[in-house]
């Protein structure tokens, strides 16, 4: 018996050094698009771009890089979108990622549908938290590197006292914090989410609660289809709520007036809009989380909203929400867009407007009312 003990723990011990990251600090280059961080990996089809996703519990591929690598889809995984839905979907198991100095073999990997509106930014993955575990992740605030490291030591003079803990599950990286107005006063739970682009995504019941207690500011409501799609490609028409909180507290860092949207999931997030204050380091092993405010802190972030969102409905560009209530009687959210200053509609790939590929040529657009007619109106921060 004790012979098999040994035996086990030195079996454990083995694979636990097989698991640990390199001892030395690495760079992995990124570019940041559309807010979300594209770094490459390796697969066997060859390097491919991948979303770097905290906000993922698992690994992704695309159907496309699947057939390319030889995989079959097998299995079944209950995964959810941030608009709150949830499918079944394919797992496959990958033989081999490497994503900069370290190799991953042997990996389950989420299969998304090729239709999935997310595989629209040009890329074939998303490097979930699950590859993470091993490792202290640094991210910069512009295009440049991810740095990734063993141990928190590797970045320097890095106090844990000015850290604060991570919470949550399945890996992924949940801080606690405090928001304010300097009367009232909520605790929040979020999710750092490296491929959201806003600042804090709050969910509706939590948004009315501030708006009760008069900590949200600047609150703007409208309903109407939302123009961010989860990888089901689907939204519903519902009401949303935009504002901005006077105070948040993260550690002993105290940001001043930041941006609040809802979000129809499930989850409170803080996405990469907090790296406008600073670079954030996250050591997963040890379950802590460091924000390194910039030497000088930018003005208050430009809460302005735009007059019009737009969505898509039925494979067609619409009005999404319309959040300037002088214009409420010219258009409502569903009537189809037909042009964006001269540019025909018809003509481009709807999603390219939604990730904010084609502005247009003029600051307006042509929209066919349900009636049939149609009306021009202006149009700020499409």
């Amino acid at each position: 018996m004790r012979r098999s003990l040994l035996l086990l723990c030195a079996v454990i011990a083995g694979q636990s050094l097989m698991a640990r990251p390199p001892a030395v600090r690495f760079d992995l280059p990124c570019r940041i698009e559309q807010g979300k961080y594209i770094v490459m990996v390796e697969t066997p089809a060859g390097p491919r771009r991948f979303v770097f996703d905290t906000g993922a519990s698992r690994t992704t591929v695309s159907e496309r890089l699947c057939r390319e690598s030889g995989l079959v889809a097998e299995g079944r995984s209950l995964t959810g979108d941030f608009e709150g839905y949830r499918e079944q979907i394919a797992t496959a198991r990958m033989p081999e990622l490497r994503m900069g100095e370290t190799v991953f073999k042997n990996r389950t990997v989420d299969v998304l549908p090729d239709s999935s509106y997310v595989w629209g930014l040009g890329v074939d993955g998303i490097v979930g938290s699950d590859l993470l575990q091993h490792f202290v992740v640094r991210f910069p605030a512009a295009d440049s590197v991810i740095s990734l490291a063993g141990d928190y030591r590797q970045f320097g003079d890095l106090d844990r006292k000015q850290s604060v803990r991570l919470h949550g599950e399945k890996g992924r990286p949940f801080i606690a914090f405090r928001v304010g107005d300097g009367r009232n006063r909520m605790k929040f739970y979020a999710l750092f989410d490296s491929g959201a682009s806003d600042f804090f995504s709050c969910r509706y019941h939590e948004c009315l609660e501030l708006l009760g207690r008069g900590i949200l500011r600047n609150v703007r409501r409208a309903s109407g289809h939302p123009g961010h799609m989860g990888w089901t490609n689907r939204s519903s028409l519902r009401e949303a709520v935009r504002g901005t909180i006077p105070k948040i507290a993260i550690g002993d860092n105290m940001l001043s007036d930041i941006p609040l949207e809802e979000t129809y999931g499930s989850t409170h997030k803080l996405g990469c809009g907090l790296l406008r204050r600073g670079e954030i380091v996250i050591d997963f092993p040890r379950r802590r989380f460091w924000l390194l405010p910039h030497a000088v802190q930018p003005d208050s972030d430009d809460v302005a909203v735009r007059n019009i969102s737009v969505a898509i409905a039925d494979g067609h560009l619409v009005v999404g929400q319309v959040w300037d209530e002088t214009l409420a009687d010219s258009v409502s959210p569903g009537d189809r867009i037909v042009r964006i200053g001269t540019l025909d509609v018809s003509e481009i790939d709807p999603c390219a407007v939604i990730r904010g590929e084609i502005h247009g040529d003029k600051p307006e657009m042509t929209v066919e009312r349900r009636d049939g007619t149609r009306v021009t109106v202006p149009i700020k921060n499409l």
